[in-house]
């Protein structure tokens, strides 16, 4: 007999401690287990807008994840925006229309050094009194500007970042802010021919979260471990317009800027890629699950299985394994024709968030609705929600 198994038949009270501690903890393994989150999705969507019916022209098209503004008079403002940005209103969900005035565009600059070229809004951000910050992922592809680059298998000479506007909560006329204050996170190093996918781009809403806002971008080449990943910005919320940091070996640091406009050298800066290798999509949708106390992550992927994702957290920084939501099929990769999914977006109509960054037990799963039926028509494209129950 081993001398732990003698003190306990020894001492009777250590007994029935160790039955206590074992029952325990078997009770927390079941616990943990119940908590996890699981969702339930209908089977048809619902269309909030038809290209079909209703674009203005043929550019427009929901090309990012559904972002929802609520203006102080409680009426709603979406954007799905393409490259010249454009957005849905109406009375509530169920009224969304698109207004067809172009509310911000690109320069379309040859000069990668002045962030104009073009721009896709993808986070409003309020900031009182009417006034909105907006987070655009912003593209330079050389080959479109004569002279700079061949055209190439992509992604060959895409400089991509993030930049910010500014603009208003009733028209959305948004526009850059000026060049000292623009870019957000650029790349690691200045533009070149040699270049293919190089900086930030597609950044999810932003949420607030105690003394501080936060957003999830996607890099091609400043995230650690591996490169490619997903990393996490702060801003304080009384510098929203210029306190941006990214976290980095743990703690928050200045962002890449490869064209300091002050007269510095180049700001170089690597990211701690956000969860484990599963987190592979890129960033698209960040919210609070009230019932469960955590964070929601969505991002679509192509790998042993195809679908739109989630992952949770309770502190943004730890994130849980990877999990199906939905077996949609994401249009890249494929090769096919057919109808196709991507950019996820969660929003809970009923959230009290002017940003809609919290959802209940019931909210929508947003998507772009690709109708690839014609392997010559891409601009066919749909804005649809999925009713999604949390069980």
């Amino acid at each position: 007999m081993t001398n732990a198994a003698n003190l306990l038949s020894n001492y009777p009270i250590l007994r029935l401690l160790t039955c206590v501690a074992a029952l325990l903890l078997s009770i927390g393994k079941s616990a943990i287990a119940g908590d996890a989150v699981k969702f339930s999705v209908s089977r048809e969507p619902e269309v909030v807008y038809s290209y079909q019916r209703q674009r203005c022209d043929t550019l427009t098209i929901p090309d990012s994840p559904a972002r929802a503004y609520r203006r102080a008079d409680g009426s709603i403002v979406m954007i799905a925006a393409h490259f010249n940005n454009r957005f849905l209103e109406g009375s509530d969900f169920h009224h969304l229309s698109p207004n067809c005035h172009v509310i911000s565009q690109g320069a379309e600059s040859g000069d990668p050094s002045e962030f104009d070229d073009r721009f896709w809004i993808q986070s409003l951000i309020p900031l009182g009194g009417g006034r909105i910050m907006a987070l655009a992922s912003h593209e330079y592809m050389g080959y479109r500007h004569a002279g700079v680059c061949e055209k190439g298998a992509f992604p060959t000479c895409w400089y991509v970042s993030v930049v910010g506007l500014e603009g208003n909560e009733r028209d959305l006329s948004f526009k850059l802010r000026p060049r000292d204050q623009r870019v957000i996170a650029g790349s690691n190093r200045q533009f070149d021919s040699s270049i293919k996918a190089a900086g930030f781009q597609t950044v999810t809403n932003t949420v607030f979260d105690g003394d501080y806002a936060y957003f999830i971008a996607w890099t091609d080449d400043a995230a650690e471990p591996g490169h490619r990943g997903n990393c996490l910005f702060r801003a304080p919320r009384d510098d929203l317009m210029n306190g941006w940091q990214m976290l980095s070996g743990g703690r928050f640091v200045q962002p890449p800027d490869p064209y300091p406009t002050d007269g510095r050298e180049p700001i170089r800066a690597k990211c701690d890629r956000l969860g484990g290798p599963g987190m592979s999509g890129k960033a698209r949708s960040l919210v609070w699950l009230e019932s469960k106390k955590q964070w929601l992550f969505l991002w679509t992927a192509r790998a042993k299985e195809v679908g739109v994702f989630y992952a949770t957290s309770t502190d943004l920084r730890k994130w849980s394994s990877a999990t199906r939501i939905a077996a949609v099929e994401p249009p890249w990769g494929s090769g096919k024709i057919g109808v196709f999914y991507d950019y996820p977006s969660a929003i809970d109509h009923n959230s009290r968030s002017t940003i809609f960054q919290t959802v209940g037990d019931s909210f929508y799963l947003y998507l772009t609705r690709f109708n690839w039926k014609n392997p010559k028509v891409r601009m066919d494209r749909d804005l649809v929600r999925f009713k999604v129950t949390v069980d």
